[in-house]
């Protein structure tokens, strides 16, 4: 019997390659990050094994998952010989079970390097669960307060450019955080996987300061840990972003409204339909108006004075600096010298 590997050993490869052996469904549901899938049994195949399981006849499930899995062991065998031996390649499946035993045995009686992950899927997860709150309580954030539209999203990116550590929340969830905030994209990640891409994120992080987003406790159908929440909302590095109203209204529409999305109308007037028991029903036929008459600015400016500014209050009044953004830019280059030059932060 050959012996399995804890995730934190694999945390010191070099270059390692995580390869999942569950079913397609189980890889899009969750994984670890940049993964790639080669499933022992299928999702079909997975269903009539676990059937057979479920109704006590456990010899033929074994059975069907032997077939089912010997058909593709040589394919297997040979993707992982000749595409993966620069690489320290683990495998693993969900407990670290058959799935994953029956090819590591395979590939390491071929005296192929390969590992297998200890308690496969299920392991990584209870390490990340443990860790995670570890990994943030490390770092000392610096929280960018702001309303909607102040170009909070842009300062950050700008701040990464000039060299700053950036903990980007909403792309990690891929989701604006606002009720409007999915339009345009693509589903967001599982709650499992927003938690991995954070500790990934965090674990290569180069300094001990980092700059965040002030976020609210849900980002769409996604939850920022407390302990996370807590750590950037209560911290004593508070920046205010302040900007015009005509500001705010160009960053919402450069952001929303996109030639690129060719349904943003319909998912604008479905995101309405959702702000029905916020807003009047006159209102909201007002506003879907607009939106057929192309009128952005119109309905852009209601909704930051009439919904996101009286719902999303800013209450804090310590801010260790304000600044008004016109230039997302040069806002930035003022956050970076002030943190770093003047007695700020950094």
């Amino acid at each position: 019997m050959f012996k399995a590997t804890e995730f934190f050993e694999t945390l010191e490869f070099k270059n390692p390659l995580y390869i999942d052996l569950r079913s397609e469904e189980e890889f899009s549901n969750e994984t670890i990050p940049d993964s790639i899938n080669l499933p022992i049994l299928n999702n079909e195949e997975r269903k009539i094994v676990g059937i057979l399981y479920v109704n006590g006849n456990v010899e033929e499930a074994k059975s069907k998952a032997v077939k089912f899995a010997s058909h593709k062991l040589t394919d297997y065998y040979n993707y992982i010989a000749n595409n993966c031996r620069n690489r320290e390649t683990v495998l693993y499946c969900s407990r670290g079970g058959y799935r994953s035993t029956v090819l590591f045995n395979l590939l390491k009686t071929l005296d192929e390097p390969v590992y297998k992950l200890n308690f496969g899927y299920k392991g990584y997860r209870k390490y990340i669960m443990n860790e995670l709150p570890k990994l943030v309580s490390k770092f000392n954030f610096i929280n960018l307060n702001g309303y909607t539209g102040c170009g909070k999203t842009q300062i950050l990116y700008e701040l990464k450019k000039l060299g700053a550590d950036v903990l980007d929340l909403e792309k990690l969830a891929n989701h604006r955080g606002s009720l409007l905030g999915h339009i345009g994209l693509n589903r967001q990640p599982s709650q499992k996987m927003f938690e991995s891409f954070l500790f990934d994120e965090l674990r290569n992080m180069n300094g001990t300061n980092i700059f965040i987003e002030s976020e609210s406790t849900k980002i769409g159908s996604i939850t920022v840990p407390k302990y996370l929440y807590d750590a950037y909302s209560k911290s004593s590095n508070q920046i205010l972003i302040t900007s015009s109203i005509n500001f705010r209204i160009k960053n919402i529409k450069d952001e929303y409204i996109s030639s690129e999305n060719k349904n943003f109308k319909t998912e604008i007037n479905d995101a309405l339909d959702n702000l029905s028991r916020y807003i009047s029903e006159k209102r909201l036929i007002k506003y879907k108006q607009c939106i057929k008459d192309e009128d952005y600015d119109t309905i852009i400016r209601e909704l930051i004075e009439k919904y996101y500014d009286q719902n999303y209050s800013i209450k804090k009044t310590d801010f260790a600096l304000r600044i008004d953004n016109s230039n997302s830019k040069e806002c930035a280059e003022k956050i970076f010298n002030f943190c770093n030059e003047y007695g700020g932060i950094l």
